[in-house]
């Protein structure tokens, strides 16, 4: 076996107290090998694996090292930096994407272990791709954010409470001084606008899995631009319906108070025909509405500033409303019910 640690990601390089160290790696490499009959060369332990081991870096959620077992094949361990309650449901649901995983093991952490994704990061703006290359990216993330949700869906309760229950427990924190420049007006205000944002239809919905960060660099391209795989995972979350079938990161506002453009226009009507296309007809009757409203991008962001302080301050700074695109919290109507021709902004003009 030749093994190999290799960092996964070069994001903050900050160091953390709580990082797993170089002993407690090669503890869990060995008893990972062990448990899954990995052979091993004759003599090496926990010095050789140490000797062998490179600098490591702070990905932002996750350590990760690649393996490179005598054969060639590579898999990536995945040491969480933060474990919260919801992990193991996570990994349980993960099963499909070759994923394993262990609490009971010689460090007492959590960790994953994952086949090692080939590819390279994705390169995407409004002039590159082109199509029809640009359209067949699309269709391929289209399958994966459909698969995620047909897998991991599972009843959770009611979106509504949800996330009244969330502005709930932010106001005793505003309170205490702990979240700067939000207000309990802003809380009360957010209260007040989340059942105008929330479609009613999907109220009972189920919950499923969500990235929460698909953007180009998490997505891992081959040759001909077949998409391979879904990198960093650390900031997912489970979500109720309207949140996770929301446009991937790479086909969103950025920032937000910018119109659309034709490019991304026609990309979102390109991702609308491929979920009719490709996922089952009740995940697809779910998915539709969301992201063809009238308002899905102030619904998206707004939901999002219930659990992001940074979005919250943003919105409420600026009246609960998206300026540029007439899209806000005091427009009448359905809750911005499907609109076929465009799947964004209708007011772009």
């Amino acid at each position: 076996m030749e093994t190999s640690f290799v960092p996964f990601g070069q994001g903050s390089k900050k160091s953390i107290g709580e990082n797993i160290s170089l002993l407690e790696m090669a503890k869990l490499v060995l008893v990972f090998a062990r448990d899954y009959d990995l052979e091993l060369p004759d003599g090496w332990g926990e010095d050789e694996m140490i000797r062998q081991a490179g600098p490591f870096f702070d990905g932002g959620h996750c350590r990760v090292f690649k393996v490179t077992f005598m054969d060639g094949e590579s898999w990536a361990i995945h040491v969480p930096l933060f474990v919260g309650p919801a992990l193991q449901d996570t990994l349980t649901h993960l099963v499909e994407a070759e994923v394993l995983s262990t609490f009971d093991n010689a460090i007492k952490y959590p960790f994953i272990a994952s086949t090692w994704i080939l590819g390279s990061q994705l390169s995407w703006s409004d002039d590159f791709p082109t199509r029809p290359l640009r359209d067949e990216i699309v269709d391929q993330v289209v399958m994966i954010h459909t698969s995620l949700i047909e897998c991991s869906k599972e009843a959770r309760g009611f979106s509504l409470t949800h996330f009244k229950r969330i502005i709930q427990n932010k106001i005793p924190r505003v309170r205490d001084g702990l979240l700067p420049e939000i207000t309990e007006q802003d809380c009360s205000d957010q209260m007040g606008i989340l059942p105008t944002v929330l479609l009613p239809e999907l109220d009972e919905a189920p919950f499923a899995i969500a990235h929460g960060h698909m953007s180009p660099l998490n997505i891992l391209i081959a040759k001909h631009h077949n998409v391979t795989g879904i990198i960093n995972w650390g900031v997912w979350s489970w979500a109720p319906f309207q949140q996770v079938a929301y446009f991937p990161q790479f086909l969103q506002l950025e920032p937000i108070y910018m119109l659309p453009s034709p490019a991304l226009l026609k990309d979102r009507e390109t991702y609308i025909a491929s979920v009719r296309r490709q996922a089952s007809p009740v995940v697809a009757s779910m998915m539709i509405p969301v992201l063809s409203s009238v308002k899905v991008d102030f619904q998206h962001f707004f939901l999002e500033s219930i659990i992001s302080k940074g979005m919250h301050r943003q919105l409420a700074h600026n009246g609960w409303r998206l300026s540029l695109h007439g899209q806000g919290s005091e427009e009448e109507g359905d809750n911005g019910k499907e609109n076929e021709s465009i799947p964004s902004q209708s007011s772009q003009d």
